[in-house]
């Protein structure tokens, strides 16, 4: 029965839907095996996405469905070869089943990789279409509209599937013999002529149908030609920085840091730096698809906008590492562009511990996450890597890490980081063995590997951080330490807090129970942004007394005194308002006024002061060469930020830090007021290197300050002059002081002040010359073993054997507080403890006095 015959029953017809459906039972029959194989479809996603398990073999359950389907049709003559489009309302359903056997087997021999989110929507809503066309019969006319017009924008889809497939077709062909997997490849060009006939029928009688028909075709094709045009545009946009920087007479930072201020943050700028990376390329000989030369984060995605766009245009004229340079500072990339030594794409993180113990005394915290990885990669033999990114709370240091080797806890070793990194790289990548190794990075992360993750059993690893509690107010916060890495969505956590006062915690999340003596308790899926806040108790005078020095905590409270600075130096970019502009240039514009452009420092006046602003406020950060001010100890940086921009790191190579090591290694910490509380991670690693004499507010309180002629006050301790046995804890409103020991009591403080001084003491040490390689002297690496802290230059590893320790260098510290636990010095004991303590002391006592008792 043809369309027109077909319409006119429909129309004429007084049956109901139920009736019409009950002759038509093949078409219902469809619907059902198209739900039934979507759903198989599903599963298989979903096991994948979120268990990693990919079932091999799956997709010949989808093709059975689409063939039995295509075989029935066949059987009751509603198929024909020589007519195959007499009987369309079926072959549209038979299409979408070959479609979703198209995918499924697409996961076993990959042609297209994973589509983009809105490509894959797009071909889910054609499908819908599709079926809806099978089904019009019952539909409203304001629903068969939509169904043309989504078929109009699936000719284009269609269209587009068949021509990226034209070289698979001789393929196809030869395939075809086994037992006809090679026709999937046809599906989207079988799919292109139904839906043009299918579109011619229905609008042959109804001009607005035509309509609606067309106006689907149009849309994705102006939007692709829109994008197009903005792609050249972008394309030109970058090439024209670049041929600006070249221009320039002195090239202080690299071509990609200049880059990555004036690009917009925005999606298209990031598809044309994530091509080859992220986002699949279209080949230059025209084969279906190109491999990049560099995977990002083991991901690449089908964006048929991005494979359009470089096969008519060409991508970015920048290196694969000054691209992932740029993905790194303008969106936060830095976790996926970690090098790989081997791949992690199956590897999801299973279940997480983390027990935290407080010092609400002492103003600290030591928490140990312990991380269970999975492996779901279908062979046996699929041996991969993890990798982690730690977020630390500002001023955090990891003192343990751990790895479980044949069910055993192995704790690591302190060396140097190139030691530990040289020990990694040959065990991993030539030896196939079992290492495990921590890295400290800039921003307050550390980075940690674990090999080999296997299919056989989970990984488990253990990392220990020991953190200052931020003080806010009369509160103390903990804040949870969060992760990036093999995904955590489907994870569960156990999470125990441990203080000394169970009356403290008043502002524990709701979900957390009390266990007793000082524990509180959480189990349930992993949670990563979490805190817990309390009141501060006054600070213990207890020490903590390790190899002839005592460790204290002190208050050092917040004090202002008498600043009026002879120069100002405004870090202008595209984090500031207008209205923050116009409020500091009114405090300050009667003042010698300087901002950095183009790497030259610019005095600003009332006639120039608005064209440089505007220049710099296209900016996304800007790097301040704090080293080229003037008079430092009389000047003040005002600066805001958006959270973007390279680290200190990235610029190891460059004039910038050449010009860095030589001018700026004789300055005191500088001024530094931040309009909010966000910072560039270029700061962020110069706070950490108290380099910066840091505060925070509004443009409003900094006006205060001004008209004041007052700033935070600098602490005489932390002069470099005599600052040698004192480090501040700015978050913490607290500094730790190192003694001389004068007697002989081991003191009843937790051995993490010691920890916290020497990692701070570092980084004090190196400040100014961290682009140097002379701050690698042995008396820090010693004060580093000594404290078992990981620091830019020192790292924990765990190896497998002695051996292996023997064979790279690696000796176990015998002067050393070792790794840190949660039962290290200065743990509060249990009750079962405090008892277990008495009998130890009494039997003890026993032994000494009984010949002295006794006769």
């Amino acid at each position: 029965m043809n369309f027109e015959i077909q319409s006119t029953l429909a129309a004429t017809t007084t049956e109901s839907p139920r009736q019409l459906l009950r002759r038509k039972p093949l078409l219902v029959a469809g619907l059902v095996l198209i739900i039934i194989s979507f759903g198989v479809f599903l599963g298989q996603e979903w096991s994948l996405q979120h268990q990693g398990k990919r079932n091999e073999g799956i997709f010949m359950l989808n093709y059975v469905i689409a063939a039995g389907f295509l075989l029935t049709l066949l059987f009751h003559k509603m198929f024909r070869f020589r007519q195959p489009l007499a009987y369309l309302d079926y072959l549209m359903l038979f299409l979408v089943m070959g479609l979703i056997s198209d995918f499924a087997l697409n996961r076993e021999i990959t042609i297209f990789l994973p589509s983009v989110g809105w490509f894959s929507g797009w071909l889910v809503l054609v499908a819908v279409a599709m079926v809806g066309y099978s089904f019009r019969f019952l539909l409203p006319r304001v629903v068969q509209l939509v169904v043309l017009f989504l078929l109009g924008t699936g000719l284009v889809l269609f269209s587009y599937f068949a021509l990226y497939l034209v070289p698979f077709y001789p393929l196809g062909l030869l395939g075809a013999i086994a037992l006809g997997l090679g026709l999937h490849v046809f599906i989207p060009l079988c799919s292109v002529i139904c839906l043009a006939v299918a579109a011619r029928r229905m609008y042959r009688r109804d001009v607005a149908l035509k309509r609606t028909f067309l106006a689907g075709i149009i849309l994705p094709v102006l939007l692709s030609l829109v994008f197009l045009v903005l792609w050249q545009r972008a394309n030109r946009h970058i090439h024209q920085i670049l041929n600006a920087y070249q221009l320039q007479d002195r090239q202080d930072l690299p071509r990609w840091v200049v880059l990555s201020q004036q690009l917009p943050v925005s999606p298209l700028y990031a598809r044309m730096l994530q091509t080859d990376l992220v986002y699949q390329a279209a080949s230059e000989h025209f084969s279906p698809f190109s491999l990049p030369d560099q995977r990002f984060n083991e991901l690449l995605r089908h964006d048929p906008l991005v494979v359009v766009a470089t096969r008519f245009f060409d991508k970015p004229d920048l290196t694969v590492a000054e691209r992932i340079k740029l993905l790194e500072s303008m969106y936060d990339a830095r976790h996926p562009a970690q090098e790989r030594l081997w791949s992690g794409q199956h590897l999801t993180t299973d279940h997480v511990i983390t027990q935290a113990q407080i010092f609400p005394e002492y103003r600290l915290s030591y928490t140990e996450k312990i991380l269970s990885v999975r492996n779901h990669h279908p062979s046996t033999w699929g041996q991969e890597e993890a990798i982690y990114t730690f977020h630390l709370p500002e001023g955090s240091v990891v003192t343990s890490l751990s790895l479980w080797i044949n069910g055993k806890e192995e704790k690591g070793y302190l060396t140097t980081k190139s030691k530990a990194d040289s020990a990694y790289t040959t065990i991993v990548g030539v030896e196939v063995r079992d290492p495990s190794v921590v890295h400290w990075q800039e921003g307050n992360t550390v980075s940690v590997r674990v090999f080999p993750c296997t299919p056989q059993e989970n990984r488990r690893f253990k990392l220990g951080v020991t953190s200052p509690l931020r003080q806010k107010g009369e509160q103390l916060v903990y804040q949870n330490i969060y992760f990036d890495g093999p995904a955590a969505a489907a994870a569960t956590e156990t999470t125990e807090i441990r203080m000394a006062d169970a009356t403290a915690a008043h502002h524990l999340p709701a979900d957390f129970k009390p266990q007793g003596n000082g524990r509180f308790a959480r189990y349930g899926s992993y949670v990563p942004d979490w805190h817990l806040a309390f009141p501060a108790p006054a600070l213990s005078p207890a020490t903590f007394t390790f190899a002839g020095h005592t460790y204290q905590m002190q208050a050092r409270p917040l004090e202002f005194e008498a600043f009026s600075p002879t120069r100002i130096y405004l870090d202008l970019n595209k984090a500031w308002s207008a209205e923050e502009v116009a409020l500091v240039w009114a405090q300050v514009k009667e003042q010698k006024v300087y901002t950095s452009l183009h790497g030259t420092m610019v005095r600003l006046t009332a006639e120039n002061k608005d064209d440089v602003v505007a220049q710099l406020r296209n900016y996304n950060f800007t790097l301040f060469p704090f080293h080229h001010i003037k008079e430092p100890d009389r000047a003040l940086v005002i600066s805001k930020s958006n959270g973007l921009s390279p680290n200190l790191q990235d610029l190891q190579e460059s004039r910038f830090a050449a010009d860095f090591k030589k001018i700026a290694q004789k300055q005191q910490p500088l001024r530094f007021y931040n309009l909010g509380s966000e910072v560039t991670p270029y700061v962020k690693t110069l706070k950490e290197l108290q380099l910066l004499q840091y505060y925070e507010g509004s443009a409003r309180d900094l006006a205060k300050l001004l008209t004041a002629k007052r700033f935070v006050r600098r602490s005489r301790r932390s002069r470099r002059s005599t600052g040698e046995n004192t480090v501040v804890l700015g978050e913490a409103g607290t500094e730790i002081i190192r003694n001389p020991a004068t007697g002989t009591a081991a003191g009843s403080g937790p051995d993490h002040l010691m920890r916290l001084f020497a990692y701070n003491h570092l980084l004090q040490q190196i400040g100014w010359r961290y682009f140097q390689k002379d701050f690698l002297e042995e008396s820090l690496i010693n004060e580093a073993a000594q404290a078992n802290v990981v620091s830019p230059l020192s790292s924990l590893v765990v190896l497998e054997t002695k051996q292996d320790y023997e064979r790279f260098g690696i000796k176990e510290s015998k002067n050393s507080l070792g790794n840190a636990s949660v039962a290290s010095a200065g743990a509060v004991p249990e009750p079962h403890e405090w008892l277990l303590i008495f009998l130890v002391v009494a039997v003890v006592a026993w032994s000494v006095l009984k010949p002295k008792l006794l006769p």
